[in-house]
């Protein structure tokens, strides 16, 4: 509160002391009287009174009346122009009031006759009534207040002049409109922008405005823009754009809008002293023709709409570190202007290649005017690229091609004025369009546009030169663009719009990615899927297309190469050509090659599925073509006409249509792996030849021969869906075909599918090799592909009299499950084992193998058998089959044809033995008689029965008949024996083992007790129970049997210490055993013998004894 009133008491005190005379001072031509003496430091505030003698007695004057002036030490501000200060003073004629000043009183400069020009500052806020009425003379007034108004400038302030020009400031864009609507300046006939229109002026430096005031008591800096240049034509770094006017500092820090505006002599812009200039304005060096260099400072924020627009001799622009706002119009027209770098260390903005970029590169921001690349390539651009901002080659006139980039997303306008552009590529990815002047760019001839659906909001314009331009589309989508709004006015729309190429030469192969889901194609990881859509005539005799197997993009993403489109060599080929599929390729669509008849060569690859309506129609393809397995659809008219000799459709094929090899007139052979085919009888077989061999599945010849097209050719069995290694069919003996194309994975090991082998005439003519090697696996390399199948078949005669065969190695092939019919048959092979996996061995699988002696049935309780498998093979022939399933098996033998030139086949048939129970007795029986020496076992029937004892008593046999029943011993585990005949039936003593082939319910035989391996008797099993086929057991009468549960055996009985047979050993078997020695019971001594010597007596007692006590 005291400094408020202190400060009172000394402006009232100013206030008196004004009116005295010695507070009225001169300094040059003005008189000033004190409004405010300086205090503690701080400056004075004067006002202007009138001319000093000096300025009265000067006859032409021009007054500067400055903002500061000094006196006895003392610093004042020029504050006001008194009333009538200058009224009347005919001398002065020109008026320079400097910034600081705020007020003109009225009638300031009434009458002042000769006066014809005023510069006002932009502080003056107050223009008094007729405070230049009167002025006859006055023509020009500067201004630099950009927002006066009628309160501030009161009407009547001006004279009313015809002529006059007001000059307004250039730091604010509506400056000239502000001005209009000040009702004092209705008299002005012109009022318009100009540089002189200002605060301060440097002779070295130029035009400043004020545009923010500092504070009134110095705290805080002033702001002010440049408006124009005065001297040397140029901005130099020598000044660091900072002024102080004797009270008040100011800095420079702004360029302002039209500053120098077509000021063709300025040179050199070198704004690096200016430390804290921010904004260089809209246009400010718009038009400087003669501008070849511009340096910026590092305080540089703002470079606005057209500021350096038409200077063309620019060649090269520096964006600085703190730039964060360019507008892409700055440097319109800018003719040589071949390059904009941007500091390193700029957070907004890079450069690549000499184009302005936003700093992530995902947005193009400026090309240079003058770039001197008149084709921009996909690798021009950066990978990161998603959007080509408003006016981004705006006048670039040199521009004649742009391919953008994959992954851009948004276009906005950016072509206005790019009057050589005659190419465009939009890829997929852009999804937003801005308006763009198709008729404005009158060489434009030709866009590819690659979006399935017809974008809107995409003026055609209407220039004339519209309707030639060529619109390249999605071959899918050319009569949507043809029926879309704007699209339908251009003359020729086509297919052939692409993302990407192989390189940047525009006439290599071009690619749509028509897929950005990623996976994994033949092993490999992709990005997405690819689609190649033109490809070019080939120049060069015998030059080869080679389809890659991906495209890498620019930002290094691989993406595979599956497909090839409709119309993808639309030229006319110069050159005979060959054609060779990437790895990935897995469709061809319509017309993709048709009429090319220089195309003499194709090579296909192992994943291709599908061919579409004419591909191939009409070409010169002379090489052999065999379509992969997993092969789907040939379309009509895929390979009309071509010139080759052999050709394989595989038995994966879903759709085969009639006219797909139409007029092959040089066809030698053809393989059709699918009987299914012979059904359909719309065939045209147009011009291919009768004696075309036509190969097909075994069991199909007939059906194939009796269908009224393919009868004409010469039909036989022998097709197939590969060969081992990819051989010559006529030079291998292993031939497969896929039975199943799902993938599985067995012990750890994934296949494509299963397979066979199958039949093939050359195998019956081929000398070697004497030995089929079978594997678990075999590889289906076919046009080089890698798919492993898990082999489990023979197919039907798939070895039919390969006489040369002398040995079939099936050890290896793991998975065996079907032999089909006469696979083996008329072979030379001497012995084969049938694996447990194999569940089927088909008709005659193993007739008339002459020198077969063994085949070995492995057991598979499943098997089924056909007839025939075996017959007419060696003399001394014998098929082995578990000693189980021996008896099913023989039943169905037994009904097959007998011949008199032929042994009984059911008397080739014997069973084999394998115990892996851990065992070492097992009762058995076989139905046909078995030499056991031969077969290296020990068998014994049971021939007695002690019904005393309740002991069996058995007999060693050296021969047994059929299906009877014996314990054998002496086999080892796991081991196979394989039961021997003797020379002629065997009759054998009376037996109490019956023997049961098959399993069989107990209950029927009234008294029966099965066999324990473990503890070597026989026991008395609960009705229902069922016997175990091949097995035997103890048959007693009922008088036999009475009550006994347990039956011994001679050879391996052991007493058990139940002497009363309650079925515990306890101290009532003692009282039992001691009953049996005094003769008072009839316990069998067998049961009673504990110790085993022969004799039963108080030794047994004993021995019965320590049993208990164990």
């Amino acid at each position: 509160m005291k400094k408020q009133l202190l400060f009172l008491f000394f402006a009232l005190l100013a206030l008196c002391a004004s009116a005295a005379p010695n507070d009225v001072f001169s300094v040059d031509d003005i008189t000033y009287s004190v409004i405010l003496d300086p205090y503690g430091g701080k400056h004075g505030i004067v006002a202007v009174k009138s001319l000093s003698t000096q300025g009265k007695n000067k006859s032409m004057l021009n007054l500067v009346i400055p903002g500061v002036v000094s006196y006895n030490g003392n610093k004042y501000k020029v504050g006001v122009i008194n009333y009538d200060a200058f009224k009347g003073q005919s001398n002065i004629m020109r008026v320079y009031i400097r910034y600081n000043v705020t007020r003109i009183a009225q009638s300031a400069f009434e009458n002042c006759a000769n006066l014809s020009t005023v510069y006002m500052p932009s502080s003056l806020t107050n223009v008094g009534y007729r405070a230049f009425g009167g002025c006859v003379t006055l023509r020009t007034v500067f201004y630099a207040n950009p927002t006066p108004s009628s309160t501030s400038v009161v009407p009547g302030s001006f004279p009313w002049n015809s002529g006059m020009t007001l000059y307004v400031s250039k730091v604010h864009p509506n400056s000239v409109e502000n001005a209009r609507k000040v009702t004092a300046f209705d008299y002005f006939q012109t009022i318009r922008k100009n540089g002189r229109a200002c605060d301060f002026t440097f002779s070295d430096h130029g035009y400043f405005c004020v545009t923010k005031a500092p504070a009134s008591d110095g705290s805080t800096r002033g702001e002010m823009s440049l408006v124009g240049i005065q001297a040397n034509n140029n901005l130099s770094n020598a000044w660091s754009g900072t002024y102080n006017d004797g009270i008040f500092d100011f800095d420079v820090v702004a360029i302002a809008d039209s500053a120098c505006l077509g000021d063709t002599g300025i040179k050199n812009v070198n704004l690096t002293g200016y430390s804290k200039l921010r904004r260089i304005g809209e246009s400010a060096f718009n038009g400087c023709t003669a501008l070849s260099s511009v340096t910026l400072g590092q305080s540089v924020l703002e470079i606005n709409d057209y500021a350096f627009k038409n200077c063309s001799a620019l060649t090269t622009f520096n964006v600085t570190n703190n730039v964060s706002d360019f507008a892409p119009e700055a440097v319109d027209g800018c003719s040589n202007l071949a390059t904009i770098t941007v500091s390193s260390l700029n957070t907004h903005y890079c450069d690549v290649n000499g184009i302005l970029y936003s700093k992530d590169k995902t947005v193009l921001k400026r090309c240079p005017p003058g770039y001197r690349t008149t084709i921009f390539n996909h690798s021009a651009f950066p990978s990161t690229l998603k959007r080509v901002d408003v006016y981004a080659f705006q006048t670039c006139e040199k521009v004649e091609k742009i391919y953008f980039p994959y992954g851009v997303k948004d276009i906005f306008n950016p072509f206005q004025g790019c009057k050589s552009l005659t190419t465009l590529q939009f890829p997929s990815t852009v999804t937003n369009f801005n308006y763009i002047p198709w008729g404005d760019l009158s060489k434009l001839t030709t866009v590819y546009l690659n979006n399935q659906t017809p974008p809107l909001g995409m003026n055609v314009g209407s220039n004339s030169s519209a309707p030639r331009h060529t619109l390249y589309v999605p071959d899918e989508a050319i009569e949507a663009y043809k029926k879309a709004t704007y699209w339908s006015t251009w003359k020729y729309i086509k297919g052939g719009a692409f993302d990407v190429t192989t390189n940047d030469a525009m006439q290599t192969l071009r690619y749509t990615i028509h897929s950005n889901k990623a996976e994994t194609i033949n092993g490999n990881s992709y990005a997405g899927r690819a689609m190649l859509v033109y490809a070019p005539d080939p120049t060069v005799y015998s030059q080869t297309y080679a389809v890659p197997d991906h495209v890498t993009l620019a930002n290094g993403k691989k993406y595979a190469v599956t497909a090839i489109n409709s119309n993808v060599c639309s030229g006319g080929m110069r050159a005979s050509a060959t054609l060779t599929l990437g790895a990935n390729v897995d469709s061809i669509f319509s017309n993709a090659f048709r009429g090319k008849t220089m195309l003499t060569g194709l090579k296909l690859n192992s994943k291709l599925t599908y061919i579409g309506v004419n591909a191939f129609y009409d070409c010169r393809i002379a090489n052999d073509l065999a379509l992969p397995y997993g092969f789907k659809k040939l379309s009509s008219g895929a390979f009309y006409n071509n010139s080759f000799k052999r050709f394989l459709i595989p038995g994966s094929l879903i759709s085969l249509a009639n006219t797909c090899l139409a007029r092959n007139n040089y066809l030698e052979e053809l393989v059709i792996n699918d009987p299914f085919w012979a059904n359909y009888t719309t065939w045209d077989l147009t011009k291919i030849p009768t004696s075309c061999k036509l190969y097909v599945p075994v069991g199909s010849e007939e059906a194939y021969k009796k269908n009224e097209k393919w009868g004409k050719l010469n039909v036989m069995e022998g097709s197939y869906d590969f060969t081992y290694n990819n051989a010559d069919p006529y030079g291998t003996i292993y031939h497969m075909t896929v039975t199943s194309g799902t993938p599985l994975t067995v012990d750890g090991v994934t296949y494509a599918g299963k397979a066979k082998y199958v039949y093939h005439p050359a195998n019956m003519t081929l000398e070697s090799p004497t030995a089929f090697d079978c594997t678990n696996s075999e590889i289906d390399m076919t046009n080089g592909g890698s798919k492993k199948y898990l082999m489990t078949e023979f197919g039907d005669s798939a070895l039919i009299w390969c006489e040369q065969l002398t040995n079939v190695r099936v050890d290896r092939m793991e998975h065996l499950e079907r032999i089909g019919n006469r696979t083996f048959c008329g072979t030379k092979i001497t012995q084969f084992t049938v694996p447990a996996s194999c569940s089927h061995i088909g008709n005659m699988a193993f007739s008339a193998c002459s020198k077969l002696s063994e085949l070995m049935l492995m057991r598979n309780q499943n098997r089924t058998y056909g007839r025939l498998f075996y017959q007419l093979n060696a003399t001394n022939f014998n098929c082995y089959i578990n000693w189980k399933d021996h008896y099913n098996l023989y039943l169905d033998v037994s009904k097959w044809p007998t011949s008199p030139y032929r042994p009984e086949c059911k008397d080739q048939l014997n069973g084999w033995v394998q115990i892996n129970d851990g065992s070492t007795v097992s009762t058995f029986v076989v139905y046909h008689p078995v030499d056991w020496e031969a077969s290296g076992l020990n068998a014994y029937i049971v021939d007695g029965y002690d019904k005393n004892k309740k002991i069996a008593s058995t007999m060693k046999m050296g021969r047994t008949s059929t299906a009877n029943g014996v314990l054998i011993e002496g086999y080892k585990q796991n081991v196979i024996y394989k039961l021997k005949r003797p020379i002629t039936e065997p009759t054998n003593p009376g037996n109490y083992l019956q023997g049961t082939v098959t399993s069989e319910n107990l209950d029927q035989y009234k008294v029966a007790y099965v066999f324990d391996k473990k503890d070597k008797y026989f026991w008395k099993p609960s009705s229902g129970y069922r016997s175990e086929a091949g097995s035997a057991f103890l048959w007693l009468t009922s008088t036999q049997a009475g009550n006994t549960t347990k039956v011994y055996i001679d050879r391996w009985y052991k007493a058990s210490g139940d002497i009363n047979g309650d079925g515990e050993v306890n101290v009532s078997d003692v009282t039992a055993l001691i009953n049996k020695i005094l003769g008072s019971s009839t316990y069998s001594d067998a049961v009673c013998d504990i110790n085993g010597d022969g004799e039963i007596n108080v030794s047994d007692v004993t021995a019965l004894i320590n049993m208990i006590l164990k």
